[in-house]
């Protein structure tokens, strides 16, 4: 297997404007990660590195269970990377293209921790400026990540320029990004107003066939009234995103916190009423009692067992029953997250290996393990993160032979 730095190279998962991702294995570490180089085309002059070198600095800063964690980045060999962890579900743009339907309550929850994700980005002096479907991940429990923070800052317009590359897409721009003017968080605020309005109605808000008539509409039309698209979302919802798309920024929501408080406003209300209403409810008592806490423990129980038994239906409709007494019980949320999928015909949970399959893996196992001949045991490595890369018996394996690897002289 080919070799980077620390990093042996176990495949390639994708392609985009501004280089490769691989998955790749950390011998430093022990880990699975996701391995993303910059493209040849970019060049590596001095100005890129030093770039580089100061974004790679505050995505540093970045620590939040909405943003992808970034475990390493740096040059190696004449090539910028950047290595982090590898996250196995589906971005917004692959859930638009096939068309998912996910329940109201569940997209506005994903919406409310895009906006988590950003505006601790945004806190911590971070503008993500390339917020797109594609930079947008659903992990398999439900979870939102946000992508590639930093990388498209790192090319200046002189390096696109140069190299005639266009990186990301024009249709999420804001009109000052589109226009050259100086940017603050308040882009990403109509950026991610642009995904949201997307994901809501599965259409964009600008629609042009080409690059200048897609630009003009950012910067001088209004996008059609997202209740002409989808006449059932909430009016209070569609408010939100059309504020988030205003064309001055001034007008917008100061920041992606507030934006974030208004949607779980309205998530909650519609867990509450089994999604009849986004409207919050009447009365200043509390909300939860101990009765309904305890009600919430028996839908809570019952909905763990349905779901550890394969009876998704059973399992979604306990688990429901808690969301509308307790729409921020957590454990609620993913596992009926992963019911729906199952549902669905989804990937929440990746099917248990065939027996054929299992002895295979244990067989790798066997040849990797610490002792092994070196070259037997690294195909054998490689296969197994090819074939069981969750497989919690690999992840064991691999951290012991690591220790094992650090105690040779």
């Amino acid at each position: 297997m080919a070799r980077f730095g620390r990093y042996e190279i176990l495949g390639k998962l994708g392609e985009g404007a501004m280089g490769v991702v691989y998955r790749a294995l950390d011998h430093g570490l022990g880990r699975i990660v996701a391995l993303k180089m910059l493209s040849a085309e970019l060049g590596v002059d001095d100005e890129l590195q030093r770039r580089f070198a100061r974004e790679a600095e505050a995505i540093g800063r970045l620590s939040h269970p909405n943003i992808v964690a970034v475990y390493d980045l740096g040059e190696a060999d004449g090539h910028l990377y950047m290595a982090m962890e590898l996250l196995e579900g589906d971005d917004l743009r692959t859930l638009l293209e096939r068309q998912v339907d996910l329940p109201l309550a569940d997209r506005v929850r994903i919406l409310a921790q895009i906006c988590d994700g950003l505006g601790y980005a945004h806190s911590r002096g971070v503008v993500h400026r390339d917020v797109k479907p594609a930079n947008i991940m659903v992990t398999t429990g439900g979870k939102v990540k946000v992508l590639d923070f930093g990388l498209a800052r790192v090319a200046t317009r002189e390096t696109i320029t140069r190299a005639g590359i266009i990186l990301g897409t024009p249709d999420y721009m804001s009109p000052e990004q589109a226009t050259g003017k100086p940017l603050d968080q308040r882009t990403d605020i109509f950026s991610a107003g642009a995904v949201f309005y997307e994901f809501l109605c599965r259409e964009k808000p600008f629609r042009g066939k080409t690059l200048h008539s897609v630009l003009y509409q950012i910067i001088s039309e209004q996008p059609d009234p997202i209740l002409t698209l989808n006449p059932e979302l909430p009016a209070r919802l569609a408010a939100v995103i059309h504020r988030m798309l205003e064309k001055d920024p001034d007008a917008r929501y100061p920041t992606l916190d507030d934006v974030g408080n208004e949607l779980r406003k309205i998530h909650d209300a519609l867990r509450r009423s089994r999604s009849r209403s986004a409207l919050p409810p009447s009365g200043d008592g509390p909300l939860l009692t101990d009765d309904g806490r305890a009600r919430v423990r028996e839908h809570l129980g019952r909905g763990r067992g349905h779901f550890q038994a394969g009876q998704w239906a059973k399992a979604a409709a306990e688990l429901g029953e808690v969301l509308a007494l307790d729409p921020e019980c957590g454990e609620a949320v993913e596992l009926l997250w992963s019911a729906g999928r199952q549902m669905a015909g989804g990937r929440s949970e990746p099917p248990p290996p065939s027996p054929e399959a299992e002895a295979r893996i244990a067989m790798l196992l066997t040849r990797a393990a610490p002792g092994s001949p070196d070259a037997e045991a690294e195909l054998a490595l490689a296969e197994l993160a090819l074939v069981a890369p969750d497989d919690p018996r690999f992840a064991a394996l691999i951290r012991e032979r690591s220790g094992k690897d650090r105690e040779s002289p």
